[in-house]
């Protein structure tokens, strides 16, 4: 008797090459590529400039899938129209079982909005299209109530990577030229809703060897973000110890997390976070707003997050002492056991079990195990 037939996943990759949301397909697809049950096809639309016939093509060649994994995040999809254009000639092309990711969901504000705005009625049309699809927090699934059927949400934490390890400590330290200093590093665009503003007023209040590093560029045409930044930084006077790095390679990037004290999330709004992954996955002390998705992943591993309220200078800044004086005082190189914990319960091989089972359902097929 012949085994039974491997189910093929078509990942349908889209965004910019640097982009969270290509990071995030295209990492599911190699954890996908390692389980023997699984036969993976990859097909790449490109960016939001990509054309109607590049996406006609991108999605024909996965006419052999049996089920198909897309990301949604309206800005890669074209928020004037709701995305739902491209998103038409995709599945004019497409043609097979659906399963979506949705990043960035944030919900139209007021009624006129959620049922009228480009935003609600892209988010409609995808729900219809698709079998299941993904958010990263129950706050997100309450985002989208009233918008698209309850029973299609799923709820799937953003993975956590597994990392072999990180560069030696005291070397990354000495080649950063923060040997002597305590970092606190902030990862991401240069947005205003992720929280550098209110890193540079904490950072005020906090004593002269804190040095804070921004790791992330601005998004393409905002400049003048960065630049109001670095202003801002000279006027409350730590121009000196602020950095901003720009876009680090992975390498490059690792080096960071490792002479890194404490990594920062003070987003002002969040959906998932691809930072907050990145630092979890590190070990590293982590001091984060107070916010619902991270309420949620701190009751996975209790005490593994640092909230803070409300959100305002001072409270950052107290919150980022206390972390740094534990931080002080736990393991050599720098890690925290409850973040630690936190990553084994995301980790990346764990949450593809996850999307594994709604792949079977959406082809039709027996759950494993």
């Amino acid at each position: 008797m012949s085994a039974p037939r491997r189910l093929r996943v078509g990942y349908l990759q889209v965004g910019r090459e640097r982009s969270g949301l290509r990071r995030y397909g295209a990492i599911l697809a190699a954890e996908a590529a390692r389980r023997p049950e699984i036969e993976v096809i990859e097909s790449d639309i490109g960016g939001r400039d990509s054309s109607w016939r590049q996406l006609r093509a991108a999605a024909g060649r996965l006419a052999a899938a049996d089920v198909v994994h897309l990301q949604w995040k309206l800005a890669d999809w074209d928020p004037r129209l709701g995305g739902i254009p491209r998103l038409e000639v995709v599945l004019r092309s497409l043609r097979r079982p659906l399963v979506v990711t949705l990043h960035d969901v944030f919900a139209p504000g007021g009624r006129l909005a959620r049922r009228f705005s480009p935003a609600a009625l892209g988010m409609r049309r995808l729900g219809h299209a698709s079998v299941s699809l993904v958010v990263h927090a129950e706050d997100e699934r309450r985002r989208l109530d009233g918008l698209i059927p309850a029973a299609k949400v799923e709820v799937i934490p953003h993975f956590v990577e597994v990392r072999s390890g990180l560069p030696d400590r005291a070397v990354a330290r000495e080649a950063l030229g923060v040997r002597d200093r305590r970092v606190v590093t902030l990862l991401g665009y240069i947005t205003r809703r992720r929280g550098h503003r209110l890193v540079i007023d904490a950072l005020a209040e906090l004593p002269t060897d804190v040095t804070a590093l921004f790791v992330g560029s601005t998004i393409e045409g905002r400049a003048h973000v960065a630049e109001e930044l670095e202003r801002h930084a000279a006027d409350v006077g730590v121009a000196d110890r602020v950095r901003f790095m720009g876009y680090l390679p992975e390498d490059d990037l690792e080096q960071v997390l490792a002479a890194t004290d404490v990594g920062l999330c003070p987003f002002r709004t969040m959906s998932a976070s691809g930072a907050l992954a990145t630092w979890i996955s590190s070990g590293r002390p982590i001091v984060v707003s107070d916010l619902a998705p991270f309420r949620e992943l701190d009751a996975l591993a209790p005490g593994a997050l640092h909230a803070f309220a409300p959100y305002e200078p001072g409270p950052l800044a107290a919150s980022i002492r206390a972390t740094l004086e534990g931080a002080a005082a736990s393991t050599p190189d720098g890690r925290d056991p409850r973040v630690e914990a936190l990553a084994r319960r995301l980790a990346t091989p764990r949450i593809m079990d996850r999307y594994l089972g709604l792949y079977l359902a959406a082809a039709g097929r027996r759950g494993h195990g």
